[in-house]
């Protein structure tokens, strides 16, 4: 297995290393104003008499290379004045040029945090720190990490798998499971990826998981059977569309309650938003209209005549177009934005199941598994410029700069079509990529609208493969992938990246999220690739105001069995444990738990209800598949006790004894 990113970084590292200035150790200042939590610079704050309006937090300072660097760490939404141990916080630099103070534009600056064991590290053990930061190695790892991205996986059973595809030379790169009260069908980032909402089956509503903490922070009831969800550009709400019940809910992002129930037509609903969000545009497939909303009353302002069949909807403010799929009648229609009104219809064939634009807004790709096709529409004219045939049940689609990538249901290839291509002279340029062993269609069910997952560098994509139960990492200009990640046994049926990078907010200010970790003086590493600079700056992290004993586990876990005996495959075991909540706290229950098994590193995995016994103890039935080592987990989130909060048991299971000869020979 290929660790994802690394090969990569390895190849830059002595580079980038090797011809940057020696760090230096900042020093530490009163800081300017930082931005605020819009990114906007705050005005200056006019000098305070000495021991008043005086700020705890302080900014370190250093000149490498011709630039001033300054970092500063800032609570989060305004919790207190200093960041504290334990807490989420803003990490700030602000880098401009030292001679003339001018903001340092897209340096895509990489960075880091580590505790201080002792004196700050010289120019050579920060140079040793940043080459192991970059490399991956789980030995030398960072207490902060400002460039990392996790990836969510949407399985097919009623979990989310959080994978980090940036450690290497580790057994595990699985980081948590988020179980879910059901199965889901669609799942959407919030713009500021600290929140992803997934809809839910069995009448389950909506999830909202908090990404910070992998977990489920609270479930929403919308309608009957929601199926597509999608964040407003503005990430002020939420949009579910109830397909069982022709509604779509609309749903505050943060408050998690429904703002406002919406009549949109039987049927399988789709969501595009244009004119910079404003308009929100809702297709029902069993209806012959398309409904536009104003997102800020939330009160219809137009209903358009599409006919029956509704497929799907994309918008281009770049055209000031909305194009509607329509499957039943293969056709394209075309709507003007701003009068919204129908301008055109472009003929396709039926069968007809998905539009997107391509960056730019000005091509949109059709795509028709039934008749495994791709039809590319030119805004400009309002016309197909271009059908390639030769698909297997093209079905999902993804951009980057420089493709488009195509799913190919029925088969195992990933089509990518050249975008510059599209603007010249005859047939686009597509290249077949060759990506697992089975056709996504060999797993029941394996139909979704986003099995690709873009990675920042915006030059490749992780590719989810239900079939095969692992996800595969591409690159352009490779023929194959480049890695794989295992999915642990599960079918991962979409993926999406959680993007924690440090982003340009503003000129020469490059900001990010991160979650702090104990108290003390901590160093900060920086790297500068394009101008081969490396610095070391510092920072301090309060203590927290939360007692270490409010932030532990509400409860204890004590095995009942001997972990030493070995299980016999396909042998049923009872594993009884007892569960002992805090003194104070009230009785445990047994539908507060879930107990999973897995073997360890990969394979079979299991999340199963505990039975609550006589005694007062809990017991759960595990019968193992094969031999192998497993591991117990207990989660129980009403006690303050994620998955991964408690010990974990390891459980060893033997091959099955064999069966003596009919002869009784030894």
């Amino acid at each position: 297995m290929t660790p994802i990113l690394v090969t990569r970084r390895l190849s830059l590292v002595a580079g980038l290393l090797g011809a940057a200035a020696a760090p230096a150790c900042g020093r530490r200042e009163p800081p300017p104003p930082p931005p605020d939590a819009a990114g906007a610079a705050a005005p200056a704050a006019p000098a305070a008499p000495a021991g008043e309006g005086e700020r705890s937090a302080v900014v370190s300072r250093v000149e490498r290379g011709g630039l001033s660097i300054a970092f500063e760490l800032r609570p989060l939404r305004g919790a207190g004045d200093r960041p504290e141990a334990r807490s989420d916080a803003t990490a700030v630099f602000t880098i401009t040029d030292a001679a003339t103070g001018a903001p340092a534009r897209d340096l895509g600056p990489l960075a880091w945090m580590s505790r201080r064991a002792g004196a700050p590290p010289d120019d050579a053990g920060c140079q040793e720190k940043i080459r192991s930061f970059m490399a991956g190695l789980i030995a030398v790892h960072p207490d902060v990490d400002m460039n990392a991205y996790l990836l969510w996986t949407q399985n097919q059973d009623n979990t989310l798998s959080v994978i980090n595809p940036q450690i290497a030379f580790t057994r595990s790169k699985l980081r948590s499971i988020v179980t879910l009260a059901a199965g889901s069908t669609s799942l959407a980032l919030h713009p500021d990826g600290d929140r992803l909402y997934v809809t839910l089956q069995s009448g389950r509503g909506l999830a909202i998981v908090d990404t910070r903490r992998s977990l489920v922070a609270a479930n929403v009831p919308v309608g009957a059977e929601p199926m597509r969800v999608a964040v407003a550009p503005d990430g002020r709400t939420v949009w579910v569309g109830n397909d069982g019940d022709g509604t779509v809910s609309v749903v505050d992002a943060r408050a998690a309650s429904v703002l406002k129930t919406l009549r949109a037509g039987p049927g399988h609903h789709e969501f595009a938003f244009s004119g910079g969000g404003r308009t929100a545009w809702i297709t029902s497939r069993g209806a012959s209209t398309v409904t536009a909303v104003d997102t800020g009353t939330l009160e219809p302002v137009a209903e358009l005549e599409v006919g029956e069949g509704a497929a799907a909807v994309a918008a281009s403010d770049a055209a000031s177009a909305v194009y509607v799929a329509n499957e039943a009648r293969g056709e394209v229609v075309i709507i003007d934005a701003e009068r919204r009104a129908v301008s055109s219809r472009a003929a396709v064939k039926a069968g007809v199941s998905a539009v997107q634009f391509a960056p730019g807004g000005r091509f949109a790709f059709a795509l028709n598994p039934a008749k495994g096709e791709v039809s590319i529409l030119d805004a400009s004219v309002g016309a197909v410029a271009h059908t390639l045939a030769g698909f297997a049940g093209p079905d999902a689609i993804t951009f980057t700069k420089t493709y488009a990538y195509v799913r190919n249901l029925g088969d195992n290839r990933v089509s990518l079509v050249e975008l510059p291509s599209l603007e010249r002279p005859g047939k686009p340029a597509v290249v077949e990529v060759q990506v697992g062993q089975q056709a996504p269609r060999a797993a029941k069910g394996a139909g979704s609208a986003a099995p690709f997952a873009v990675v920042p560098e915006g030059n490749g994509a992780i590719v989810a493969s239900p079939a095969d139960k692992v996800l595969y990492y591409y690159v352009e200009g490779m023929m194959a992938p480049l890695g794989t990640l295992s999915n642990y046994g599960r079918e991962p049926r979409a993926a999406l990246i959680e993007d924690r990078s440090l982003k340009e907010v503003q000129p020469g200010v490059y900001a990010a999220t991160v979650q702090l970790g104990d108290e003390g003086a901590h160093d900060v590493e920086l790297l500068i690739r394009g101008r081969r600079v490396a610095a070391c700056l510092e920072a301090t992290v309060a203590p927290s105001a939360v007692p270490v004993e409010d932030r532990s586990p509400g409860l204890t876990v004590e095995p009942l069995f001997d972990a030493s005996v070995d299980l016999e495959v396909s042998k049923p075991a009872t594993l009884r444990f007892r569960a002992t909540p805090k003194a104070s706290a009230p009785p445990l229950e047994a539908k507060e738990m879930k107990v999973m098994i897995f073997r360890f590193p990969v394979g079979f995995r299991d999340t199963v209800l505990p039975r609550a016994e006589p005694d007062g103890a809990f017991s759960v039935t595990f019968t193992p598949p094969e031999p192998g080592q497993y591991r117990l987990l207990l989660e129980a989130e009403s006690r303050n006790a994620p998955l991964g909060a408690l010990p974990s048991v390891d459980l060893h299971v033997s091959p099955p004894v064999a069966a003596p000869d009919a002869g009784g020979g030894q």
